[in-house]
């Protein structure tokens, strides 16, 4: 059992997850309004922060708000963690388990769950190695139900062409009353249909990179940022097109019309890809940006380009002893080393910018 210590110094840790965003009584602002009432009639504790984790399912622990209240937690900050229940906390049996037996009591820190009216500093819970996770695995079970259910209804609307995702294609926007209806995006739409119309007269990777940057188009990170979708610092790239993201854009096929989805599964937190068969397409959900025969077009040219570099000759490269150390002075990126094969000499070593092509 733990002892009550004298300031109690509180973390307020509240969180909604995708599953109980329509549940009024899982809210931000009900979760916030039973805590507060709970600190009215507790005077004794104080307040030191509120952590929040927005739209984060309750099976992982890698949450922002949660790894902020911890590293709080850790420098003395904190010594009592309150939430509205068991569930906001965690849907994991062990690692709910965990931070609550263990994590929360090696640190002294009094953990308040106000709903199951526990209080690890309270001698009634003295028992709680029982009912904790028993408690525990109801929520995770009621998680992987959840988890399910939601699974099930997106699949069913990609087999009805709608659209999922929670950015769309660059080129394309939401339409204003259908989040999963698409409609062309007037100003990135004609810098898709300038890529495909230069990748089918031959322009390579690079070539179409290149006149990008140098006709000051602002690649789909930066473009979508000045529209407010993308904010995060880490996603936004440099600033300049890449030969991948140019790859990615000519490889797509929603451009036609076309709704591919489901290329991907997340197993144990992680996203992978999913084989071809596993796919979900769904021809004309929404207005074409090229056409199917200019898209076949393009495919065949890039097949290939691609087959031509698998037959190419395979030598062996040298120690790149310059690698992270030159950079663009254009764009500040790393400069890429390519190798020019000569025959009747060595091998020459060029170092240029992936998103300027400048050596």
């Amino acid at each position: 059992m733990q002892e009550a210590v004298s300031t109690c110094r509180a973390a307020i840790y509240v969180r909604l997850s995708v599953e109980d965003s329509h549940t009024h009584s899982a809210s931000i602002e009900t979760q916030q309004m039973i805590i507060a009432q709970f600190l009215e009639r507790n005077p004794d504790i104080q307040v030191y922060d509120t952590y929040i984790d927005n739209g984060t399912s309750g099976t992982t622990f890698h949450r922002p708000a949660f790894q902020k209240m911890l590293s709080d937690i850790e420098s003395g900050f904190v010594n009592c963690v309150i939430v509205k229940d068991l569930s906001r906390l965690g849907r994991n049996t062990i690692d709910t388990g965990y931070y609550i037996e263990q994590y929360f009591r090696l640190r002294n820190v009094r953990f308040i769950a106000i709903n199951e009216n526990f209080d690890t500093s309270a001698p009634e819970d003295a028992h709680s190695g029982i009912i904790i996770p028993l408690r525990n695995m109801i929520n995770e079970a009621y998680a992987l139900d959840i988890g399910r259910k939601i699974k099930a209804q997106q699949r069913q609307a990609m087999k009805d062409g709608k659209f999922i995702g929670s950015r769309t294609p660059y080129g394309y926007l939401k339409a204003l009353d259908d989040c999963h209806q698409l409609i062309i995006d007037p100003v990135a739409a004609p810098v898709v249909q300038k890529m495909f119309q230069w990748a089918s007269e031959g322009a390579g990777l690079n070539t179409i990179t290149v006149r990008l940057n140098e006709a000051g188009y602002l690649p789909p990170s930066h473009y979508k940022n000045t529209q407010g979708i993308i904010t995060h610092e880490n996603l936004m790239g440099n600033g300049n097109w890449n030969t991948r993201t140019v790859a990615r854009i000519l490889h797509a096929q929603v451009y036609t019309g076309d709704l591919v989805q489901g290329r991907t599964k997340k197993i144990d937190h992680r996203q992978v890809e999913t084989s071809e068969m596993e796919w979900t397409v769904v021809h004309d959900t929404h207005e074409a940006i090229i056409s199917h025969e200019l898209f076949e077009t393009v495919q065949i040219i890039l097949e290939k380009a691609a087959q031509q570099s698998k037959e190419r000759e395979i030598r062996e490269y040298t120690p790149n002893i310059l690698k992270g150390k030159v950079f663009c002075a254009h764009c500040g990126g790393s400069l890429h080393r390519q190798r020019n094969i000569r025959k009747k000499s060595a091998d020459v070593y060029l170092f240029y910018c992936l998103a300027t092509a400048t050596r």
